[in-house]
C-alpha cells in the first residue's frame, strides 16, 4: 500500500521575513509622525474651540453689564477699568470665577482690555460728541499642541444704550 504525500506546507523564507521587517522599519516611522502630527493638530482644534467658548462667555458677560441698568453697571462702569474688572466681590473677574474656573484649571487664561472714549471708526477725534464708544477686547491664551502660547482676540465696540 502506497501512502499519500501529506499536503507540503510553504513557510516564509529568510528573505521575504527580512523583506517584511525592511518595509516596515521603513514605513514605521512615518507613520508614527504622520499620527503624532494629527494628534497636536486635534489637540489645537479643541482648545481653540474651549478659547473661543470662554471668550464668548466673558464678552457676553460685559456686553450684559453695559446694557444693565444696574447700580456699578452700564457703560459708565467701563470708565474705571480697575475697579470694574478687579473689584474683590463685584468686579467682573470676580463674577465669572464660577464660569471661568474649569478653563484655567486646564491653562486656559483671559484677559479683559477696556479702551478709552473713540468715535464710530474706532479713533479718537477729540469731539466728545462722536466718542461715546468703548473698545471692549478678550485675550484669551492656550498652549498649543506644539507648547506655542495661542491666543484669540475678541473685540467689540461698545456705547450707552
Amino acid at each position: 500500500m502506497i501512502k499519500p504525500h501529506p499536503a507540503r506546507r510553504r513557510a516564509f523564507t529568510l528573505i521575504e521575513a527580512v523583506v517584511v521587517i525592511l518595509a516596515l522599519a521603513i514605513s514605521l516611522p512615518t507613520t508614527l509622525v504622520w499620527l503624532d502630527d494629527a494628534n497636536v493638530r486635534r489637540a489645537d482644534a479643541v482648545h481653540q474651540v474651549r478659547a473661543t467658548a470662554l471668550a464668548t462667555l466673558v464678552m457676553e458677560h460685559v456686553l450684559a453689564d453695559v446694557a444693565s441698568k444696574s447700580a456699578n453697571l452700564g457703560f459708565a462702569a467701563l470708565s474705571n477699568s480697575n475697579t470694574y474688572l478687579s473689584t474683590a466681590s463685584t468686579g467682573l473677574y470676580a463674577r465669572l470665577q464660577t464660569f471661568t474656573a474649569p478653563y484655567t484649571a486646564i491653562g486656559i487664561n483671559y484677559t479683559v482690555t477696556i479702551g478709552g472714549l473713540v468715535d464710530k471708526t474706532g479713533s479718537v477725534s477729540g469731539n466728545a460728541t462722536f466718542d461715546v464708544f468703548r473698545r471692549v477686547t478678550v485675550s484669551v491664551t492656550f498652549s498649543g499642541g506644539d507648547g506655542t502660547v495661542r491666543t484669540v482676540n475678541l473685540q467689540s465696540m461698545v456705547t450707552a444704550l
